[in-house]
């Protein structure tokens, strides 16, 4: 059964930047593609004078939009994808959500910036607002001024806390890794105090914590235990642990190590911290020189309080 992937794409060739890395993360034969193009009404508005809304004649709006995504369509379809494309209107992160629902589909790929102008897709606008409700992965391109050919996903940073919410990661990952001949890199950071939380911050509180050398101790084993059930499904794996703030720790492994693509779960739990969207992944998404596949975790999906770890479940 083919994967279906949601491409929301807005005329610029910043928005179609996503296309690039699709092709070597999304196989042809493996893909479908669902091209998506939503007006906003504020296009088809102008004001003239105080008070006074005239329209103008929206119809050359839409031939263009059509003429748009049936030139990407053909496009795509010559290099062997199936393609479909749907013209909405509204507001765009609402729609690119509701059509994702509507039409089943398995991803959501897009860039985090859009036209420039009145459509200009900002991470913390429509990137953003995607990523907090859409119930499926978001897979997130930042697109360059000058952009450079996308590369083969040779290395997968999936960074883990010891949550079962942040392994949610690791199955996409290890799919990825299979289908790419790719190598996985696991990363654990462990915070110093100071990222604990205001709640953690009085002296009372440190001298029951463990230290900073236990806890490198546990997230070494744990990262052991993870990256043995990766290998004995025949994926090469590496492990790292860092100490720091989780997302500068995971934008350093990746321009260090050229990784190719970060995959990690929105949420995650590990003693005194949480991972949520507009903490850790928002700032590695800001951060990080790579793409980022970002897979929500569910409302009452399990979490592992962090003296109850164990290894991955089989991949």
């Amino acid at each position: 059964m083919k994967r279906k992937v949601l491409v929301p794409l807005d005329g610029s060739p910043f928005a179609e930047r996503v296309l690039t890395f699709l092709r070597h993360m999304a196989k042809p034969n493996e893909t479908e593609l669902l091209l998506v193009h939503i007006s906003q009404p504020s296009q088809y508005y102008t004001v003239m004078v105080p008070d006074a809304v005239h329209t103008i004649d929206v119809t050359h709006w839409h031939e263009q939009a059509e003429n748009y995504l049936h030139r990407k369509t053909n496009e795509l379809q010559s290099d062997g994808y199936e393609v479909t494309s749907v013209l909405s209107e509204g507001d765009v992160a609402s729609n690119i959500c509701d059509v994702a629902d509507t039409q089943n589909v398995d991803l959501i790929a897009m860039t985090t910036h859009g036209r420039a102008g009145i459509e200009k897709w900002v991470l913390g606008s429509v990137a953003d607002r995607v990523v907090r409700s859409a119930s499926q992965p978001v897979f997130l391109v930042r697109p360059q001024e000058e952009p450079t050919p996308a590369t083969p996903i040779r290395r997968i940073l999936v960074p883990l806390d010891g949550s079962r919410l942040a392994e949610r990661a690791l199955a996409e990952a290890a799919d990825m890794a299979k289908a790419n001949n790719s190598e996985i890199w696991l990363l654990q950071s462990v915070e110093f105090p100071e990222y604990w939380g205001e709640e953690y911050a009085g002296m009372h509180a440190l001298p029951s914590m463990i230290s900073t050398e236990e806890q490198e101790t546990a997230a070494r084993e744990y990262l052991r235990q993870s990256a043995e059930q990766l290998t004995r499904v025949g994926i090469s794996a590496q492990i790292v642990v860092t100490t720091g703030h989780a997302a500068s720790a995971i934008s350093d492994v990746v321009s260090d190590n050229d990784i190719d693509l970060i995959v990690m779960s929105t949420h995650g739990r590990s003693g005194l911290s949480r991972w949520v969207f507009g903490s850790v992944a928002e700032k590695v998404v800001r951060l990080a020189e790579c793409p980022v596949l970002l897979i929500r975790a569910q409302e009452g999906d399990p979490q592992r309080e962090p003296d109850q770890q164990e290894a991955v479940p089989a991949l």
